[in-house]
């Protein structure tokens, strides 16, 4: 198993699935990616967790701050905004 730092992910869905793609840049310039795939259910458990898990950082570790910002997608995805 490998450990890689994300540095852009992005998500889509359609009816059946959300499609998770996270995307590597390592500082020699090597890039990498790894797409995940999950149903709608599979998608809300994901949120309903990484929520909780946040809601204990913030009372943990104090606030988040950091410089992601919210991009849109190319014309050919859905609207749903993806991160950088």
């Amino acid at each position: 198993m490998k450990t890689l730092f994300c540095n852009e992910f992005q998500i889509s869905h359609t009816k059946e699935v959300f499609l998770l793609l996270f995307k590597f840049v390592a500082p020699d310039g090597k890039e990498d990616a790894v797409y995940v795939a999950l149903s709608p259910s599979g998608a809300a458990t994901l949120h309903e967790i990484l929520e909780k898990d946040i809601e204990i950082y913030v009372k943990d570790f104090g606030s988040i701050v950091g410089n992601w910002k919210t991009n849109k997608k190319p014309a050919n995805c859905n609207n749903t905004p993806y991160l950088s």
